[in-house]
């Protein structure tokens, strides 16, 4: 009997791990066919340039597992892209591909505000891309609706086709940015954009001076006032509105000057005048200005900095000084501040005229 006991035994331990392996073998079919579904889902959405927004609740629940474990990011809610694939892009790529996403998943939307800037070029910024602002014509719908936030138009905005979005066109973008955004990212959006559309200040300035009894017009007044086409890139806007902010005169941007050596034309990224008549040259160094082939013209980093020190003391000949500061002290304030201080750079007398101060933005 215990003989036959200890056989009966050792057939069930038997049985029992071979159903475990059994098991095993299935779960692991089961999850290589999930992940052969998945990755043929996302390219899918990859061919198209957007992120992938599975409709069937196992593929979300699958890739909401890849969330958590780190192989797959999700942007927007129930929009989901490969880590690997996601790094790859660039920041103006990653900001494209999710409004696509976007708009190819809810049909027919408007983007209006931060998002159709970026749509237009006329920004590349993530940090106002926390939501994708579409335009709604009824009082109703306006508000936040998780990620989306809808903005009520009395009347329907001029609207223009873009990579397949419908968006605002250029000088409504540009206005809404200015109504809706902090000063900082307001100028630099419609510096960009005046610079990319070809247009003058004072197109800006008409268009919204025509508009009247609209929420946040006169910020909107006030940034169309300082925007600066000028400006050669997203960088140097940013540094011009922080300025103007910390309470300084607003600069001149890419001034040019005759070289004492060779009399070709150089020039400087700011330039103040001091209250005695003399000449203050600014100049913003960033990794972009060494590094992108676009600004250095395929030049090595060690020619485009001797560049900048024979520019720069070309400068001194003419016996202007140079103030040097980067992006780091731009977006920290402070180490500006000293330095423009420090360079004797005259104060705006009509800082209090700025409608921003005390205005907290909602719009990301």
């Amino acid at each position: 009997l215990w003989i036959t006991a200890r056989s009966v035994v050792h057939r069930l331990r038997s049985s029992w791990h071979h159903s475990r392996i059994i098991s095993y073998l299935v779960c692991m079919d089961m999850q290589t066919k999930t992940q052969r579904r998945l990755n043929a889902l996302l390219q899918w959405f990859y061919a198209r340039r957007c992120l992938a927004s599975p409709t069937a609740p196992k593929d979300r629940r699958a890739l909401q597992r890849r969330v958590r474990s780190g192989s797959i990011v999700m942007p927007y809610k129930g929009h989901y892209i490969g880590a690997e694939e996601w790094n790859k892009l660039s920041y103006a790529e990653r900001i494209i591909w999710s409004l696509r996403s976007v708009c190819r998943r809810y049909q027919g939307i408007v983007l209006c505000g931060p998002s159709a800037a970026a749509v237009h070029g006329f920004t590349t910024s993530l940090k106002t891309q926390r939501y994708v602002h579409i335009a709604v014509s009824k009082r109703s719908q306006a508000g936040r609706h998780g990620f989306i936030f809808a903005h009520y138009y009395k009347d329907p905005p001029p609207t223009c086709e873009i990579d397949g979005m419908l968006v605002t066109d250029a000088m409504q973008t540009m206005m809404d940015c200015g109504r809706t955004l902090d000063f900082v990212n307001a100028f630099e959006i419609c510096s960009m954009g005046l610079r990319k559309c070809g247009f003058a200040n004072k197109a800006l300035q008409g268009f919204v001076g025509r508009k009247r009894r609209l929420w946040g017009i006169v910020r909107a007044r006030f940034v169309a006032e300082c925007a600066d086409p000028l400006c050669e890139n997203g960088g140097e806007a940013v540094a011009v509105a922080t300025i103007i902010e910390l309470g300084y005169k607003q600069p001149q941007t890419q001034v040019t000057f005759t070289s004492p050596l060779d009399g070709r034309e150089i020039r400087g990224d700011f330039c103040w005048e001091r209250d005695d008549g003399s000449l203050v040259v600014g100049e913003l160094d960033g990794r972009r200005k060494y590094t992108d082939p676009a600004m250095t013209n395929g030049a090595e980093i060690s020619e485009v900095i001797m560049r900048e020190k024979d520019r720069e003391s070309e400068l001194n000949m003419l016996q202007i000084p140079v103030v040097r500061f980067q992006m780091e002290h731009v977006r920290k304030r402070e180490p500006l501040r000293q330095r423009l201080e420090a360079s004797r750079i005259p104060h705006d007398s009509n800082v209090w005229r700025s409608p921003f101060a005390g205005f907290r933005c909602v719009a990301y």
